[in-house]
C-alpha cells in the first residue's frame, strides 16, 4: 500500500484534496470514510466530480467500479537510464518546479551581477560592451521569468 494524493473538483467550485491509500499491483484507491461521507452527501446536490490522483509525478483519472470502489490504471515506469530521466524533466513534481524556479531565479541574479561586473570592468563603450550588456540584461529578465513562472505552481 502507498499513500497518493486525491483531488476531487466539483463544477461548483467545490475542491477536496486528501490522502488515499492505493494497492499498485491492482489500481485499487482506499478512500478515507469521511471522504467517502462527503462524497455521498455532495452526490445528493452536485453532478458528478473530476477525481484525479498523483501519482508518482502522473494525474491519473480515478474511475469508479461496480460495489462503490475506484480504480485507476497504472502506468508502466519508464527503464531505468535515460528514459527515466527524461521522465522526470517532462513531468517535473511540484516541489521539483520550485526547486527549478529558485535555480532559475539564482540563474538571473548571477546574470544580472555579471551584467553590473561586465559594465563597470569596461573602459569604453564599444559595440560588443553594448551588445554584451544588452544580452546580459535580456538573459538575467528571461531567466527571472522563467523561473517565476516556475515557482507559481498549478
Amino acid at each position: 500500500m502507498k499513500l497518493a494524493k486525491v483531488k476531487i473538483e466539483y463544477s461548483s467550485g467545490t475542491t477536496i484534496v486528501d490522502r488515499v491509500t492505493l494497492d499498485p499491483a491492482t489500481g485499487q484507491v482506499h478512500l478515507a470514510p469521511r471522504v467517502l461521507g462527503l462524497l455521498s452527501k455532495m452526490e445528493e446536490s452536485e453532478c458528478s466530480p473530476s477525481f484525479s490522483l498523483e501519482y508518482k509525478g502522473y494525474v491519473l483519472p480515478v474511475a469508479t467500479v461496480s460495489g462503490g470502489g475506484y480504480v485507476i490504471s497504472i502506468p508502466t515506469d519508464p527503464g531505468p537510464g535515460f528514459r527515466q530521466v527524461l521522465h522526470a524533466i517532462a513531468t517535473p513534481t511540484k516541489d521539483q518546479r520550485q526547486q527549478n524556479g529558485r535555480y532559475l531565479h539564482t540563474l538571473s541574479a548571477a546574470s544580472i551581477g555579471g551584467l553590473v561586473g561586465y559594465v563597470h570592468s569596461a573602459s569604453s563603450w564599444t559595440l560588443s560592451t553594448i551588445v554584451g550588456s544588452t544580452i546580459l540584461a535580456g538573459l538575467g529578465v528571461l531567466l527571472w521569468y522563467a523561473g517565476y513562472h516556475a515557482v507559481k505552481g498549478e
